[in-house]
């Protein structure tokens, strides 16, 4: 190798090391900003919504195209009925520009509406629900326009307004869709990022439903997410629960897969702030979305949707909650007793389920699968001695990868994840994008 040639490479490299961490700053800039007091829990309808659209609204005139009829903003915005405002843009993509990829994540929250809201503190910040499932949105429009890149399909950004009162905004998307819902070939959604469901869970996040895209979407997912630094675990479509606005999309007969950290101590309290935000968890949840979409938007074949005749649940979701409950017992003493003898006498049965095998898995042990992970998930796990003092992100942080030897098997790879090319690097004559790092803030006089 030439010492001009070594020069070069270092350059590349230390470009590419500088553009990583400008993306990371800026991902936790946006959680900031959207997540701060100034905004007020972002209640549809509030100044403080209005000021966290202009924020999504600053990055989709700089690098989409607005998905709506209307000039200026109105291109990017479309007025459900139900009194909300989603907001819409197009990064157009190139010989398969009539496809589309959909990127979702709702901006709402709930105001000043949650547990413990009260004279010490009444705002409802929502920083894991849903300001960082929206800044991991935006990551992957930005890196799409720092790296100029032009995806084959075309990928729609979307914030939804009104999720917390029912998914109304996703819904009155899909009754009025700006894009045709039978061009539609996946949609990815983000709701609830950088969420600890106790310290023992820190490197472990969920991936749902992408079996609605048939073996095809579940291999992308495992292949965009197993090159990342987490345990992604993937699970059947009923474990989300029909509660975000996948279900929306899955009713269309859109494949999509839901990346969610469930619901903890924080789900819908005042303690939702920016300091129980796992910072290195959500950024290697970022690059795992940001990988999927790339490899959805640029491969040849797309999802074929499978949203009917479908096993409500199945052996390998057992597997992954028998390894939740494994896990969980390091954290046993933060449970009351009651809870401890819950999980403890739950964990047997999932072990055997587990070790009975796969061709011993029926309905029985569907529903008992099906009922034991709800009363975990739904009581157990957003209750006990954390309620109201959500643990900080400090906490749960650091290297706990030494649990990844019982982690179950993952089904074959898809191949790794789509990479740009000279084809796809090309201008696309939009206005000059916000400086990386630079946070937009409101605007006046609107």
């Amino acid at each position: 190798m030439t010492l001009a040639r070594g020069r070069r490479i270092g350059v590349l490299a230390a470009v590419a090391v500088a553009s990583s961490l400008l993306l990371s700053s800026c991902l936790m800039a946006d959680v900031r900003y959207l997540a701060s007091d100034d905004l007020g829990g972002r209640d549809n309808g509030t100044p403080g919504s209005v000021q966290a659209q202009e924020h999504l609204l600053h990055y989709l005139r700089a690098w989409t195209e607005g998905a709506n009829e209307g000039e200026g903003d109105a291109a990017y915005r479309q007025v459900t009925a139900s009194g909300g405002t989603n907001l819409v843009g197009i990064l157009p993509g190139s010989d398969l520009a009539d496809e589309y990829v959909v990127v979702g994540a709702h901006y709402d929250h709930v105001g000043s509406s949650c547990d413990h809201s009260g004279p010490a503190d009444a705002i409802c910040n929502g920083a894991t629900d849903n300001a960082a499932g929206v800044a991991a949105a935006i990551d992957i429009l930005r890196w799409f326009a720092v790296n100029d890149v032009t995806p084959r399909r075309s990928i729609v950004f979307a914030f939804w307004d009104r999720e917390e009162d029912g998914l109304r905004g996703s819904a009155a998307y899909l009754a009025s869709p700006l894009v045709p819902i039978a061009d539609t070939v996946a949609y990815v959604n983000f709701d609830i990022q950088g969420a600890n469901l106790r310290p023992s869970l820190a490197s472990s996040t969920f991936a749902i439903g992408a079996e609605t895209g048939g073996p095809m979407l579940r291999q992308a997912v495992a292949a965009a997410t197993d090159a990342g630094g987490l345990d992604t675990w993937q699970l059947s479509l009923i474990f989300g629960q029909g509660r975000s606005d996948h279900a929306n999309f899955v009713n269309a007969g859109v494949p999509s897969v839901f990346f969610s950290d469930a619901t903890g101590p924080c789900y819908h309290d005042v303690d939702d702030e920016i300091g129980v935000v796992d910072e290195r968890k959500l950024t290697e949840q970022a690059r795992s979305a940001r990988r999927l979409v790339a490899d959805l938007a640029d491969r040849t074949d797309a999802p074929t949707p499978t949203t009917t005749g479908l096993p409500l649940t199945t052996y390998d979701d057992a597997l992954v909650v028998d390894e939740l409950y494994a896990r969980l017992m390091d954290d046993l003493d933060l449970f009351t007793p009651s809870q401890q003898a819950t999980l403890l006498s739950q964990k047997a049965v999932i072990d055997q389920m587990a070790a009975d095998g796969p061709d011993a898995f029926d309905s029985t042990d569907q529903t008992t699968l099906l009922i034991g992970t709800a009363k975990m998930a739904n009581e157990i796990l957003p209750s006990g001695p954390a309620t109201g003092s959500c643990p900080p992100a400090e906490r749960s942080g650091g290297d706990d990868q030494r649990r990844r030897a019982r982690r179950p098997s993952r089904r074959p790879r898809a191949g790794p994840p789509a990479r740009s090319t000279a084809r796809d690097r090309t201008s696309r004559g939009r206005s000059t994008p916000p400086r990386p790092g630079a946070r937009p803030g409101p605007r006046t006089g609107r």
